[in-house]
């Protein structure tokens, strides 16, 4: 999960500084907005802790393994990926959310979409539109103004739902104060288990389901939207890659694709020997700067070598294809290269394989296209 949140982090800070040009980009190990601080724009922060205790006036978009926004307001929306996230602040427009575990304790102006394992509307929560989740485990126990759409092992209401609730779910409670002043549309393995208090003011309409058929039917469909994903941040990545590094970034391609095997080799050894070299020197004191500072190049390097890897084979496969002795570089190679990559993880084996060669051999052409820069540098 980690190891996914990661990778989707470095896609994100590649991509969302140039969606617009009105934001603040924040990235560190640690972020915090301080209380009393202000943000006169859209703020993208990136940390594996990060901490929104301010305001921002535009977006909030932000990214980290434990994600905390417990500013006074967020003043238009707000997209979340975390493995939790602690979401107390005043958001005047909608919240978007990926996460392990969400918990929201704030006034949300709008609609509230989220998908988690474990989703937690807290006590003084109130969402003024709509609220969508696909989850694990849901449980609402703050005022949802609109209707209430819920795909979820188990879900659990306490409070008024404004409007219509639609569930499919292995299992449903309507707790003492659930107040649904619309109808009620549910499919589970059994009834909803209403206790006393509950109420719903519409119809009521139940739809046994096995759960199991269910969620057999839906994996396909899950399949299918990873892919779409993974293709999309794969595709965006290396077109803003390559149009922002456009000037080293043909020569990245050329020597991973001219010279492929001795890429491969060098990748394969920087991959392995510098977390060993950075953890060596770091056993000294006056070595652990100098250790951090590879470990980041470290980290830099092995999220442009993913990026890379689908535009080293793109670029092969159009000098094979057209008979050409020269590598082009563009976006119609970059997007043969990332559907050709994509694909080729589904094969078994076979096309993990050459997937993770074409990744080493972008590492290494990185690698020594970066030395070769320093050593004319020097």
């Amino acid at each position: 999960m980690r190891k996914q949140l990661i990778l989707v982090v470095g896609l994100l800070y590649l991509l969302l500084p140039f969606v617009g040009l009105a934001a603040t980009v924040k990235v560190g190990d640690n972020y915090t907005l301080r209380k009393g601080e202000k943000v006169e724009e859209d703020l993208y922060a990136f940390g594996a802790n990060t901490t929104i205790a301010g305001n921002v006036t535009g977006d909030l978009i932000v990214a980290g393994v434990s994600v905390f926004s417990g500013g006074s307001e967020i003043e238009d929306g707000a997209l979340i990926f975390a493995d939790t996230a602690h979401i107390i602040s005043a958001i005047k427009m909608d919240l978007r959310a990926v996460a392990r575990k969400i918990y929201i304790g704030g006034s949300i102006g709008e609609d509230v979409s989220v998908a988690a394992l474990s989703v937690e509307i807290l006590p003084n929560a109130r969402i003024g539109g709509s609220f969508i989740a696909a989850a694990g485990n849901v449980s609402i126990l703050g005022e949802v103004k609109g209707d209430l759409k819920v795909a979820a092992g188990e879900i659990f209401i306490d409070e008024g739902i404004g409007g219509d609730v639609s569930a499919v779910a292995n299992k449903i409670i309507l707790g003492p104060n659930a107040m649904i002043n619309g109808s009620f549309t549910y499919s589970a393995s059994e009834p909803a288990e209403m206790r006393e208090g509950a109420r719903v003011a519409g119809e009521v309409n139940y739809s046994r389901i096995n759960t199991k058929s269910r969620a057999e039917k839906f994996l396909p469909t899950l399949w299918g939207t990873w892919l779409l994903i993974k293709f999309s941040l794969l595709l965006l990545s290396a077109l803003i890659a390559h149009g922002i590094l456009r000037r080293i970034s043909e020569r990245f391609v050329i020597v991973s694709a001219t010279k492929f095997g001795w890429s491969m080799i060098r990748g394969f050894l920087f991959l392995v020997a510098t977390p060993i070299a950075a953890f060596i020197v770091m056993l000294t004191f006056i070595g652990i700067p100098f250790s951090l500072f590879a470990l980041a190049l470290y980290g830099i390097g092995i999220l442009l070598a993913l990026v890379y890897a689908p535009i080293v084979l793109g670029s092969i496969l159009e000098k094979i294809y057209h008979r050409n002795d020269n590598l082009k570089v563009s976006w119609k190679t970059i997007f043969a290269g990332v559907v050709a990559f994509v694909f080729m993880g589904l094969i078994p084996y076979v096309g993990t394989i050459v997937s993770y060669a074409f990744i080493l051999a972008a590492l290494g052409g990185i690698y020594q296209v970066l030395f070769d820069k320093f050593a004319e540098v020097r």
